[in-house]
């Protein structure tokens, strides 16, 4: 087994990334197609993602886009062809998209909210799952990434939805793990922490879509303070968690609930 920084190169690997458009679904595609992955960017806004793509081929990688609604489950075959008709097949799949969750109390609930929320957040992970996993599976081996939330271990009042989601995530991951690995096909999670994306800008954004500075400043400092090592984490560092997850490092792990999070779930 190869023990130095090669154990990390993906050269001659396809990959396919939902929600490759903006924030940690981009970090993991361009660190992806950076160690010589060929790269489908998926995601539902066609301008983002047609901004993925320039931002990886201008820097020498390869990639092509597919515009790509997780709730569906055929836009998630289509995915998974494009990889095959481009590229030759799937080694690599990374479940990524996500939205921002309803904050509502769970005795207010309806099933208009539930379906909304697990159309992305469950659906679309399981979909994503079931469409790789049927062309890994021929080929024997594969590896698949589908992201949850430290908010799977630390609920919070008002964000009962989004934390049931996550927490099916965990779950869906770990079973996908039992039933797959016979066929070759690792499953993994990862757990984000408090990063600065899109997904978190709801938090400090006006209504026309210009950013409060103070309302950031102050919003930023209290997700800090839950780190021991007082940071707040970047795209990038959940980007090079997926890539060991994918790459040889990870050869045996699975079934697995990794965190990046600055320590904020430690008891």
């Amino acid at each position: 087994m190869r023990t130095d920084e090669s154990v990390f190169r993906l050269d001659g690997r396809i990959a396919a990334v939902t929600g490759a458009g903006s924030g940690i679904g981009r970090a993991v595609a361009q660190t992806l197609a950076g160690v010589g992955a060929s790269v489908v960017v998926a995601d539902i806004d066609v301008d983002r993602g047609a901004e993925t793509v320039a931002a990886i081929t201008d820097a020498g990688g390869q990639a092509i886009f597919q515009r790509t609604d997780v709730s569906r489950r055929p836009d998630l075959d289509a995915l998974v062809t494009a990889a095959v008709d481009r590229y030759g097949g799937l080694d690599i799949h990374c479940n990524i998209a996500g939205v921002p969750s309803l904050v509502r109390d769970l005795t207010e609930v309806t099933g208009a909210d539930l379906d909304a929320e697990f159309a992305i957040s469950v659906k679309g992970v399981l979909y994503g799952c079931q469409a790789a996993a049927e062309v890994m599976a021929r080929r024997g081996a594969g590896a698949i990434v589908n992201i949850s939330s430290t908010a799977a271990d630390l609920p919070a009042a008002g964000y009962g939805l989004y934390h049931l989601g996550k927490l099916a995530v965990v779950g869906m991951t770990r079973t996908l793990a039992l039933e797959l690995g016979p066929k070759g096909i690792r499953v993994n999670a990862i757990a984000p922490g408090a990063t600065l994306t899109n997904f978190s800008a709801r938090n400090f954004t006006n209504p026309d879509g210009s950013v409060d500075e103070e309302r950031k400043r102050q919003w930023l400092a209290g997700m800090a303070a839950r780190s021991p090592m007082n940071v707040v984490g970047d795209p990038q560092d959940q980007a090079l968690l997926v890539l060991y997850l994918v790459s040889d490092a990870a050869r045996f792990v699975t079934g697995q609930l990794i965190r990046a999070n600055g320590g904020w779930s430690m008891g």
